[in-house]
């Protein structure tokens, strides 16, 4: 079996096994359903929801409940003592008690904005890696694309240097031609053919990694039907701005750390203030008594004596720390010092984002240009291929000229896929950094 039917074979086997066609919006449902880390960020999300309550914040009273069951019995022979002798003494208790902090300098509700701020955060959390995802997904997919229209370019010209095979082949019969020539073509036939399987294996590597990126266990083969293509518009840079230094989540998840650190000022300045609570308790005992000895006025054993008591108490406490050694004016400085560093990190990363995409824009720009180039420059090589051909068979040109020709071709056609798939790229890193995947 030859490299062509081997190549056939193949070729026939990825159109054969295809079962689906996939598009960009199916890959981003999938990505979306399987995707590990948002659905951890799912149960994160839960637990934070879950945390967010009064109770936990310290505003509602805790109760506890205790009980208690006690025997002892004693055999006393101190002579001073009250009974002398052998005695039993137990009991069987329960108490409730009560603590509630009524105030303490405003923290109770600082704690409750941190809960209510921690279940936000973990959102963000989510949508963060959502944003991540969409960039992931969209570039493994073009990809793919970019692989398989590279694969076209290559079978094109793979197809043309088999063509010119056996038309040289054809002339080699008549005498026209000569072993040299064959040598050349046949030459371009193996080199072509190496170039289409190693871009077969580049097209199934590309899959594969894509099919990681949505998390599918099992490899399942898709067809990728679209083709590379791209709708060129002015690009609004004022509007891009805008919508990045509202959407950007890299900007939101340093504001969400900035609200965190002034809750944090918050309680610790709420140190400064007094707290007050409340403390009660309510009690029940049932006792018993047993003096092991006869009774001298009787002569019998005492009997068993039984008793109970209830408790009660309620009381306030105030408290106030008067003095700490500075502790206190110490937390509430560092506290503000790093609200001042969150300010200056959210200044920082406005101005780096900003350069950022000043930078993908004039890239899109640029590739944009490119394509233009590229478009011109594949004309002229189908053109230049189209007379070289008819010149070839004129004899005219040699088969080292129309090799060179060829490859002008395959380079033209190269740089066109490359320019639309870098157009592509960059349109996703620019989606990425303004938070919002969608056309301009």
């Amino acid at each position: 079996m030859n490299i062509k039917n081997i190549i056939a074979i193949l070729l026939c086997s990825l159109s054969l096994t295809a079962q689906e066609n996939i598009t960009l919006e199916k890959a981003i449902s999938i990505g979306l359903e399987n995707n590990f880390d948002i659905k951890i960020a799912d149960v994160d999300i839960q637990i934070a929801e879950t945390s967010n309550s009064w109770a936990r914040a310290g505003r509602t009273p805790t109760v506890d409940l205790q009980g208690s069951f006690t025997n002892n019995i004693v055999r006393d022979n101190n002579p001073a003592s009250f009974l002398q002798g052998t005695y039993y003494n137990g009991s069987l208790g329960v108490t409730a008690n009560a603590d509630w902090v009524v105030y303490n300098g405003g923290k109770i509700k600082l704690n409750k904005e941190q809960l209510m701020l921690a279940v936000d955060q973990q959102k963000l959390n989510k949508s963060t890696g959502i944003n991540a995802l969409f960039r992931s997904i969209y570039q493994g997919y073009y990809e793919v694309i970019f692989q398989k229209e590279q694969l076209e370019v290559l079978n094109e010209v793979f197809s043309l240097s088999k063509d010119r095979l056996a038309y040289e082949n054809a002339k080699h019969d008549y005498g026209a031609s000569n072993s040299y020539n064959l040598i050349q073509f046949e030459s371009a036939v193996m080199a072509d053919s190496n170039s289409v399987m190693n871009q077969i294996q580049s097209v199934e590597t590309a899959k594969r990694n894509f099919y990681q990126i949505l998390d599918i266990q099992d490899y399942n083969e898709y067809r990728f039907d679209e083709r590379l293509s791209i709708t060129t518009e002015e690009i609004d840079e004022e509007k891009l701005k805008k919508l990045m230094s509202e959407e950007n989540y890299t900007l939101k998840s340093l504001e969400m750390i900035a609200a965190l650190n002034r809750l944090n000022t918050g309680i610790a300045q709420s140190a400064n203030k007094p707290t007050v609570s409340l403390s009660g308790s309510l009690g029940f005992a049932e006792n018993g008594f047993k003096f092991f000895a006869d009774n001298p006025q009787t002569g019998e054993g005492f009997p068993f004596q039984e008793s109970n008591r209830y408790t009660g108490n309620i009381s306030a406490i105030v408290s106030y720390n008067l003095f700490d050694g500075g502790v206190r004016n110490d937390n509430i400085q560092n506290a503000k010092l790093t609200e001042e560093i969150d300010q200056l990190s959210i200044i920082q990363a406005r101005v780096e984002l900003n350069n950022q995409l000043d930078i993908l824009i004039d890239n899109y720009k640029s590739q944009l240009e490119i394509l233009a180039i590229t478009d011109k420059q594949i004309n002229l090589a189908q053109r230049n291929i189209e007379i070289t051909e008819e010149r070839f068979k004129a004899g005219q040109v040699s088969s080292i000229d129309f090799r060179n020709v060829q490859n002008q071709y395959l380079n033209a056609a190269f740089n066109k896929v490359g320019a639309i798939y870098s157009l592509l790229t960059t349109k996703s890193e620019i989606d990425f950094l303004t938070g919002i995947f969608t056309p301009f």
